[in-house]
């Protein structure tokens, strides 16, 4: 997860792949989804004050060799057609949210040289422009290209995030790759069904609507928010933003585990009755009971709405925010937190389908309900398609600058290392209290891959394999 501005692509010839339709958007009555209808009103809401956002996710990987335009752009149009993403959308209208679809095979693209970028900054600058004019459009809210060169090329695309998510990123990695080498090499092709996005929000609604303050699904919402203050978590450290104001941002990795480590680490969790996510949030937990004291840990995870093993083929945003929390034991030993952080975990798991933004909205009793707030994610990215493929081809997901109120942390763990990567405001404050907190999340997990039964003595600020920002 690297910020577009610390890309480094190298220079080369720039071709873009542009979809194209010779038939008129049909309108649909699909309503958008929640997250989709915030997401929206946050980006209008940037614009209209002239702040520069970026409301897409991108991602770039390599082919050896100078690109084949032909099969790449048989790729695109293949997928572009295959996925409900790119050829239904919304578009802002009287107010409301409007939906456009075309039919699938009425969709062409093309590839439309560019030209030569010669210096790394002048090419990445381009690709953000490109990236933030093509994105911030009704359709096809996609931007698609290459950088040819004659040892290596690289592929990269940026969509809306109104119709995409990490788990799609992935599919798109998977099946360009299997499209490219089946136009390359005639090899057949075997991609099973996806299902579109617009019988996602088709649900969601229906779900949304049965839903009242006093429904059973909603006890874990109503018990998460009862808690200290009656609203969401703070961050155990200071970040300098007393008026919870949108602030810039900076976006840092942390390599947490090697690979052994990684195993060793989620083996020492399942003897104690969690899961790697489980250790990790007990982590974080043991690492805030001794910044302040409190011994009940409660965050926002994010989970899959796929509810289904056909819907894993789906693309879209098909995520939702669940409340986790769960108490400490009053034993030092992460082992005996794993247990409750594991509750706790699957507890939050089975509300995956109860909506975010509906359960705020009956249960903040009029009170503003926030865009989407400050989270924990975990990823296991090692089982999704075609993640054995991810270093040898340089897969890398692009963010945009970064805008932040709190801290928001993703666990991610693939094949050769698990990391924690951190947004948050830029401010002095939390450059200097944010580190020392993950810090000490690290060696907790650190010691318990390494099988020691206590936790280690507190580390101090700077401590730890912090690397670059952005990286």
């Amino acid at each position: 997860m690297t910020q577009i501005l610390d890309w480094r692509p190298e220079p080369g010839e720039v071709v873009e792949f542009e979809p194209a339709t010779g038939r008129a958007p049909v309108p649909h009555d699909v309503p958008a989804s929640l997250f989709q209808r915030s997401h929206f009103e946050l980006a209008a809401a940037h614009r209209a004050i002239g702040r520069r956002q970026s409301p897409w996710v991108a991602m770039t990987f390599d082919l050896e060799g100078r690109a084949d335009l032909d099969a790449l752009t048989g790729a695109w149009q293949g997928l572009v057609r295959r996925h409900e993403a790119f050829h239904s959308w919304y578009e802002p209208e009287d107010g409301n949210l409007a939906g456009f679809r075309l039919p699938p095979d009425s969709l062409t693209v093309r590839p439309v040289r560019v030209g030569d970028f010669t210096d790394v900054a002048g090419l990445r600058a381009h690709v953000h422009r490109r990236i933030d004019e093509q994105t911030a459009v009704g359709w096809p809210s996609l931007l698609a290209g290459v950088i040819r060169r004659d040892t290596v090329s690289t592929v990269y695309f940026a969509i809306d995030h109104a119709y995409t998510d990490g788990h799609s990123l992935a599919l798109l990695f998977h099946e360009l790759r299997a499209r490219y080498h089946a136009a390359r090499t005639g090899a057949a092709l075997h991609l099973p069904p996806a299902p579109g996005y617009l019988d996602h929000n088709r649900r969601e609604r229906e779900r949304s609507a049965s839903l009242t303050a006093a429904s059973p699904e909603l006890a874990t919402w109503s018990e998460f928010l009862a808690v200290g203050d009656g609203g969401f978590p703070g961050f155990p450290v200071g970040l300098g933003n007393d008026a919870d104001a949108l602030l810039p941002g900076v976006r840092h990795a942390y390599p947490v585990l090697t690979s052994d480590e990684a195993r060793a680490f989620r083996a020492h969790c399942a003897r104690h009755g969690g899961g790697f996510a489980a250790g990790a949030f007990a982590a974080l937990a043991l690492a805030q009971r001794e910044f302040t004291g409190n011994d009940v840990y409660r965050v926002l995870t994010v989970v899959s709405t796929r509810g289904t093993p056909r819907m894993l083929h789906a693309h879209g945003w098909l995520v939702n925010f669940v409340p986790l929390m769960f108490r400490l034991p009053s034993s030092p030993h992460l082992a005996d937190a794993v247990s409750a952080a594991q509750q706790g975990f699957q507890r939050a798991r089975a509300g995956y389908d109860v909506p975010l933004h509906r359960a705020l909205e009956l249960l903040l009793d009029g009170r503003e309900v926030p865009t989407i707030p400050p989270m924990v994610s975990y990823l296991d990215g090692r089982s999704v398609p075609g993640s054995r493929e991810y270093l040898s081809a340089d897969a890398t997901v692009l963010a945009g600058p970064d805008n932040a109120r709190g801290v928001s942390l993703w666990f991610n763990w693939f094949s050769d290392r698990a990391e924690l990567v951190v947004s948050m405001p830029d401010t002095a404050q939390a450059a200097a209290g944010v580190p020392k907190y993950l810090d000490r999340v690290r060696e907790i997990m650190l010691a318990a891959a390494a099988g020691s039964p206590r936790l280690p003595g507190p580390v101090g600020i700077g401590t730890g394999r912090r690397v670059a920002e952005g990286v």
